[in-house]
């Protein structure tokens, strides 16, 4: 794995500092030296994922980033540069049409983290138009509620400045706040299981909250995300329960920790309101642009 990032890692960056991207980033330096973490960004570029890495090259040095994709990647739908960067590299597929992908998506998300890996995720599923924050998917969610993992904000867009290049701003990683409430839609012993669960995610979450962002506190925060796994094993609890711990709120939440990185005059759109918006974007880009971009999640060229 190593050995395909050093050799992909010069192109990606010829191609992001070439006239079409012109990639630049800020705050890079508030990401934490070593996973695991969650990676949250928007989705305004076919490169974002290759931007993010670029942007966090310090810690992919030592850490692999694994992406969260939509599997029409793999079947070529979305592009032959995300299809080829699907087949080299790790990735966590999305399928949207297949009943309990979200879920499995989650474990497999848990897994890398409880080793020290880093997860991307991009919760608009698309990409929006300059100026619109999509509304995010719950499955980012679920993820972050589930692990007492720090959350690494990106923000991403184009400079509208003249050079229209691709601006990223890197915000300080966050933890989600304690659960308000219980899941109505558990029953009396899923929901003594789950509050049991939630509790002590919440009490480790601020435990985490004071660890250094060195090799060793990060070390820690894995073991903590392997006990909670354990936890939820050995009390026979549901994976399909456990990744349904989100709250109303926490969308919003995650929303506004993206908004706070980005130009002023930016808004939150939903999904309905950006629907069309998102497709006459689209439609324009492919129709002017002579090479198209990848409109998902690509995987970027993470490191071991």
């Amino acid at each position: 794995m190593w050995l395909r990032y050093s050799i992909l890692r010069p192109i990606a960056l010829i191609l992001a500092h070439s006239s079409n991207y012109r990639l630049r980033y800020t705050g890079e330096d508030s990401a934490p030296t070593h996973g695991p973490f969650i990676v949250v960004a928007n989705h305004q570029t076919g490169v974002d994922p290759i931007a993010v890495a670029l942007a966090l090259h310090k810690t992919l040095k030592r850490t692999a980033m694994v992406p969260w994709g939509k599997v029409e990647i793999s079947r070529g739908l979305e592009g032959k540069l995300g299809w080829f960067l699907w087949t080299v590299f790790k990735v966590i597929p999305i399928d949207r049409d297949a009943e309990g992908q979200d879920f499995q998506a989650i474990k497999t998300s848990l897994d890398y983290l409880r080793n020290g890996k880093i997860i991307l995720v991009f919760p608009e599923g698309s990409r929006y138009p300059h100026g619109q924050l999509g509304s995010f998917q719950f499955g980012l969610a679920n993820l972050a509620r589930s692990a007492p993992a720090p959350i690494l904000p990106v923000a991403c867009w184009r400079r509208k400045d003249g050079d229209n290049g691709i601006q990223l701003n890197v915000g300080k990683p966050f933890f989600m706040p304690n659960m308000r409430k219980p899941l109505k839609v558990l029953t009396e012993l899923e929901e003594t299981a789950e509050g049991a669960i939630g509790n002590r995610i919440d009490v480790l979450k601020q435990w985490s909250e004071g660890v250094t962002r060195n090799r060793k506190g990060m070390k820690m925060i894995a073991n903590m995300i392997d006990v909670i796994l354990q936890n939820v094993e050995k009390q026979d609890l549901k994976f399909d329960t456990f990744f349904r711990m989100a709250e109303s709120e926490d969308n919003k939440y995650l929303q506004d920790k993206i908004l706070e990185l980005l130009p002023q005059g930016w808004k939150k759109v939903s999904e309905k309101d950006g629907i069309y918006e998102t497709q006459r974007y689209q439609n324009k880009h492919n129709a002017s642009s002579p090479v198209r971009e990848e409109p998902s999640e690509i995987t970027e060229p993470p490191s071991e």
